[in-house]
């Protein structure tokens, strides 16, 4: 079964805490789904965030996935050279 997370409209240094901290909640070898619906800013911090939980998620043998990414934050994570794709993979 998987936990979908909702995330907040800006994922910068004010919601990062707060990111990792629900990132880091969820057990071991659970599937992730970001839901990414809400988003309109997309930091680094945010970025780091999901990529290292991309990482830790990949080697427990779960999935993590990031869904309704809208072409505003594909942009953005364009600025930073990622996409939905690899930051998902974990290999930014």
């Amino acid at each position: 079964m998987a936990e979908t997370i909702k995330l907040t409209a800006r994922l910068d240094l004010s919601f990062s805490e707060k990111l990792v901290s629900d990132l880091k909640a969820v057990d071991a070898g659970t599937d992730i789904i970001l839901d990414a619906s809400d988003v309109v800013h997309f930091g680094a911090l945010g970025a780091q965030a999901i990529l290292a939980t991309a990482r830790r998620t990949h080697a427990s043998g779960a999935s993590l996935k990031l869904e309704n990414v809208s072409e505003r934050v594909e942009q953005q994570l364009g600025y930073m050279g990622l996409n939905s794709a690899n930051l998902m993979e974990g290999t930014a």
